[in-house]
């Protein structure tokens, strides 16, 4: 393969980012929770009073809950593509694997997506997937695969998922 990174790796590589932001903003809380236990040790009640309301003020403004939906999104947008992987790499038909998608995926408990946007686009993954598998791993084939998620992705959005 040609391009530099493969999809799974792309996702992983979020994650990754993900949880290196949510390290970093939960060091500076760290910090600042020392740099004002320092500063309350020789303060007065009034103080206290002050230095506390500060310090939260400047806790919530390094965005560590923002970095945590961040991670958790990271998290479940691997946990999604590394487990449409998994299904077309131990199913041998298109026909399976849009099934096996579209219950993951649009929770269809029968194997049938809503409509047939769905349908289409859930075809277009798991042939996608299934060249990628049976025809080896080719620029092509993981073109084919970006593309089919991310319209999965948009539909998913659709449905306010994230």
């Amino acid at each position: 393969m040609n391009n530099e990174e493969h999809l799974i790796h792309e996702i992983k590589r979020e994650l990754d980012w993900a949880v290196e932001e949510v390290k970093r903003t939960e060091a500076k809380v760290m910090q600042l929770e020392i740099d004002f236990n320092k500063k309350l040790e020789n303060a007065d009640k009034n103080e206290v009073v002050r230095l506390m309301d500060e310090k939260e003020a400047l806790q919530e403004k390094t965005g560590l809950n923002e970095a945590y939906n961040l991670q958790r999104r990271a998290a479940k947008r691997f946990y999604m593509i590394s487990h449409v992987y998994d299904i077309a790499s131990t199913h041998k038909s298109s026909d399976t694997i849009r099934e096996e998608l579209s219950k993951f995926l649009y929770r269809a408990i029968d194997g049938v997506a809503e409509n047939a946007d769905q349908r289409d686009k859930l075809l277009e993954m798991a042939e996608a997937l299934m060249t990628y598998f049976n025809d080896g791993y080719s620029d092509e084939a993981d073109e084919a695969i970006r593309e089919a998620w991310q319209n999965i992705e948009e539909t998913l959005r659709g449905l306010g998922r994230q």
